[in-house]
């Protein structure tokens, strides 16, 4: 997985808006369309904290 949730600027955070790119580690549906387990995604900063609760980066 990346998780590239800071800007690379020392103390400096992303903004919810940012987007990261992460690997899926579970299949996952979204808008209909099937990911599966070991698909890229990329995503807003705010999509990744329900993404990790649930498992699937």
């Amino acid at each position: 997985m990346t998780d590239k949730t800071a800007t690379g600027k020392t103390g400096t955070e992303a903004k919810p808006t940012d987007s990261v790119s992460v690997k899926l580690r579970k299949a996952h549906r979204h808008g209909g369309k099937e990911y599966a387990a070991g698909d890229a995604l990329t995503l807003e900063v705010r999509q990744l904290d329900r993404l990790k609760k649930a498992g699937k980066v």
